[in-house]
């Protein structure tokens, strides 16, 4: 009976120890606290969690495959505690221009890839013509915008800008004015809003008259610090003398777009 006993205890003792081992595995640590978890500094409890500074140099791999390098709850694919992620030759393996994107990390470290050329872009034209009357700002009235991002929300009704993120922001103001006699003087500005002084300003003047429908074309960039997010900005015109800003033009060359506004977060 014992020969027959033995290799009965055997199998339950094995069956026992692979089911246990199946579960969890631990390398330096008698207590993994994932399907595979090596302890490298041997420093963690033999019961409970392992305190955050124990865990800096653990390594676990999750019943979900997430893989947790300095932490035992790993929470993506790849989650790193702390530290640096370092690629030998990443320079040869260059990006296509236009078609690859920028990789950014979230609030919460996690990377994602956006197009950022497009993500931080606001452009809007004109919404139609503008008569200006002599030395009044007015605030200019942009369409729909044709490119926009979450850093910027645009109210076609008021002209308001409202930027949602601090930072840096470069912005171009394009504009033809007609109608306007000989020596108008056109200002182009950025106001903030409430009203205040111009956070930027540009002026252009026109030595001859111009027609109802090809008109003087004028330029201004500038570069805007805002301070905080929820920052608010219009852009305005002002004239010496009475004037008509174009949405469009037409002429013998043709018509379309010349008054518009491009803002990029810099």
């Amino acid at each position: 009976m014992r020969k027959k006993i033995t290799p009965i205890v055997g199998v339950i003792v094995m069956s026992s120890f692979f089911n246990s081992l199946s579960a969890q595995l631990g390398i330096n640590t008698s207590n993994p606290q994932a399907v595979f978890h090596i302890d490298a500094g041997k420093d963690n409890p033999t019961s409970g969690i392992p305190s955050a500074a124990q865990q800096t140099n653990d390594f676990v791999v999750t019943n979900t495959a997430n893989l947790g390098i300095g932490t035992t709850t790993p929470t993506e694919k790849l989650d790193i505690a702390t530290g640096n992620a370092r690629i030998r030759n990443i320079n040869s393996n260059v990006g296509v221009g236009g078609s690859d994107r920028v990789v950014v990390a979230d609030a919460d470290g996690v990377l994602k890839t956006i197009d950022f050329s497009a993500y931080s872009l606001f452009h809007a034209r004109l919404a139609a013509n503008q008569n200006l009357t002599n030395a009044t700002i007015t605030t200019l009235l942009f369409s729909t915008p044709l490119a926009t991002s979450p850093f910027y929300s645009y109210n076609t009704g008021t002209g308001v800008l409202t930027f949602n993120k601090a930072g840096n922001y470069l912005i171009t103001l394009q504009a033809s004015f007609a109608s306007a006699p000989a020596g108008t003087q056109l200002l182009l500005g950025v106001r903030p809003n409430p009203d205040g002084n111009y956070l930027g300003r540009g002026s252009h003047y026109n030595a001859t008259a111009t027609s109802a429908t090809v008109g003087e074309l004028m330029n201004y960039t500038t570069m805007l610090v805002i301070p905080t997010a929820g920052y608010q900005i219009r852009f305005t015109a002002a004239p010496n003398q009475s004037c008509t800003v174009l949405a469009t033009e037409s002429g013998s060359t043709g018509s379309g777009n010349v008054t518009n506004v491009t803002i990029q977060k810099i």
